[in-house]
């Protein structure tokens, strides 16, 4: 089933008549057209229906009309808040659902006023929908996580003592770019020595310096969909506690690795991770939840974390990245990308993760 039938059938099921996509994540997700200006509608019988203006009418046209979807230019050349009523005429549209928790208030009241409709909430529709990853978003994935993982093996050589994290960074990133990445899939963690000890750390002019970690956590984009992956290396040689945390750090990915599967609860994936580090006495020091979705955004449904209610699905993407965080000393996080696929869970992170000593 494609993308507009599986939103025409949820459009169905929810009673509505129709649903107006304005978002720039679900409009993608809805016609795979990037960065559109204008809106999308499409109704319970399957009819899709696309407003946009000169900038992206031919390219919108050329994607989108193969999918089903009839690409129209209104007059005055852009979409205004009354546009819809056109399609609403034509279907006989009444009950008109919409993106309440991604619309703004000031459009919804303009929308509001301005169509016939009446304007419903479809809550969370999308981001139950978008939580199970078909073969073109999986693809997307895999090829964005290639160029990041190809990206890092070319940098490497230049993580040493003297360099500087801001520099590596940007370097990284124009290696990403030249190999096809659309942009960094979220703002690089690329950080050394005792700043690896947040998790959220931001890359600065601080020099890297012998006998310290360096922790980078960073993502390709394609086709608007970003990878994550983080690796931590040693720089010069690594002490017996640095190797002793790196160890338990990647025995609980492992773990959590392990333990993840179709139907398990999302929280007791992350106990599997978050036992083998409290069990090591580290428990204090893992700070976050085990893993999160992606997709077209960073962070999505479902994640495995202690507090998240549910269970894992197939089709479902997810990072395992547990971590230790040491403040004054340092950090470890090791994060790959994990796939329930239909033949069985697989892992799209390709790049080794035992401890390198640069």
């Amino acid at each position: 089933m494609g993308r507009l039938e599986k939103i025409a059938a949820m459009v169905k099921e929810r009673g509505f008549d129709a649903v107006m996509l304005t978002g720039q994540e679900n409009l993608q997700y809805a016609t795979t057209f990037p960065h559109l200006e204008g809106f999308a509608i499409i109704t319970a019988d399957g009819r899709g229906f696309c407003y946009t203006d000169s900038r992206y009418i031919e390219s919108a046209t050329a994607v989108m009309e193969p999918l089903g979807y009839k690409v129209v230019q209104p007059e005055g050349s852009y979409p205004t808040f009354k546009t819809p009523q056109e399609v609403i005429d034509e279907c006989g549209i009444r009950v008109l659902a919409f993106e309440d928790l991604l619309m703004p208030v000031h459009d919804y009241n303009m929308y509001r006023e301005a169509l016939s409709a009446l304007l419903v909430p479809v809550g969370n529709a999308f981001e139950i929908m978008r939580e199970v990853k078909d073969e073109q978003e999986i693809e997307c994935l895999v090829k964005a996580q290639r160029i990041a993982e190809s990206s890092l093996f070319e940098i490497l050589p230049k993580i040493k003592a003297g360099a500087y994290e801001d520099e590596l960074a940007a370097e990284l990133s124009y290696i990403m770019q030249k190999k096809g990445s659309e942009g960094g899939s979220f703002g690089m963690i690329f950080i050394s020595g005792t700043k690896t000890s947040m998790p959220h750390g931001k890359p600065s002019h601080k020099v890297i310096e012998e006998g310290g970690f360096v922790t980078i956590d960073f993502g390709a984009k394609c086709g608007g969909y970003g990878s994550d992956m983080t690796r931590t290396f040693a720089v010069g040689y690594a002490t017996d506690e640095m190797k002793k945390i790196y160890d338990i750090v990647l025995k609980a990915q492992l773990a959590g690795i392990e333990a993840l599967e179709v139907g398990k609860e999302c929280r007791l994936v992350d106990k599997a991770a978050r036992d083998v580090i409290a069990q090591a006495g580290y428990g204090e020091y893992f700070r976050h939840g085990l893993g999160h979705s992606l997709g077209l955004n960073i962070h999505e449904n479902p994640k495995a974390s202690m507090t998240y209610e549910g269970t894992f699905k197939q089709g479902n993407v997810i990072t395992i990245e547990p971590g230790i965080y040491i403040p004054g000393k340092g950090g470890v996080r090791i994060e790959d990308m994990m796939y329930l696929a239909p033949e069985g869970k697989r892992n799209l992170t390709e790049f080794p993760k035992e401890l390198m000593i640069l």
